[in-house]
């Protein structure tokens, strides 16, 4: 669950379990399973505490499964990795503008590549609850917008010249904490760059879990 401890630490307990039950040893495959996962997540955004990420593997795994299979593919991740153009982290500034899965990617198929951002106003998400985002931010002013769930395809020119420019979006990351939400943002030199589609809706609610 998150926004709370680690997730890294929740997969050291899971080995360390593992490594308790009686069968362990026959189990090794089992053991370095669990060893990539905690790998993994302590190589992780949340886990190295660098929001850059790793933009060029993962650009490069896209790109591989794209050219093994021929698919159409679709990336599913946060906004500050699948924006088309570079991103400043409102938590490290000081870093300017970093390459994004996106924009590697947007660079490599161009229009080819297809962002799309979704995002809220503010709401309850179970173990947060989200306020209302500041002015200065692309989510306030989505926010006002009506019907209170719509997407905007900022492709055509009249849209583009309208949503063109410099922008930031608030970043609801695994990691959010409301009392740091003033920091918690992207920011872009042109958001029509960045996104093609935004689509947004102005609140939401916790999950309802299936029976």
């Amino acid at each position: 669950m998150h926004p709370g401890r680690p997730f890294v630490d929740h997969a050291r307990d899971a080995l360390a379990l593992i490594r308790s039950l009686p069968a362990v040893d026959r189990a090794d495959d089992v053991l370095a399973r669990m060893r990539l996962i905690v790998g993994f997540h302590a190589r992780s955004v949340a886990g190295r505490g660098d929001y850059a990420g790793e933009a060029a593997v993962w650009a490069d795994a896209i790109g591989e499964h794209r050219r093994r299979t021929g698919l159409r593919t679709v990336y599913w991740d946060g906004i500050s990795h699948t924006s088309a153009a570079a991103v400043t982290s409102g938590l490290a500034p000081e870093r300017g503008p970093q390459p994004s899965t996106g924009s590697l990617l947007r660079d490599r198929y161009g229009t080819g590549y297809v962002s799309v951002a979704i995002g809220f106003h503010h709401g309850d998400l179970g173990v947060v609850t989200v306020p209302e985002p500041a002015g200065d931010l692309m989510d306030a002013m989505l926010g006002e917008a009506e019907p209170a769930a719509h997407w905007l395809d900022l492709r055509p020119d009249p849209v583009r010249r309208r949503w063109d420019g410099p922008a930031k979006a608030r970043v609801i990351s695994g990691v959010y904490d409301p009392s740091r939400d003033a920091a918690a943002h992207i920011a872009v030199a042109c958001l029509a760059d960045a996104f093609d589609v935004l689509v947004h809706l102005r609140q939401v609610s916790p999950v309802r879990w299936l029976p």
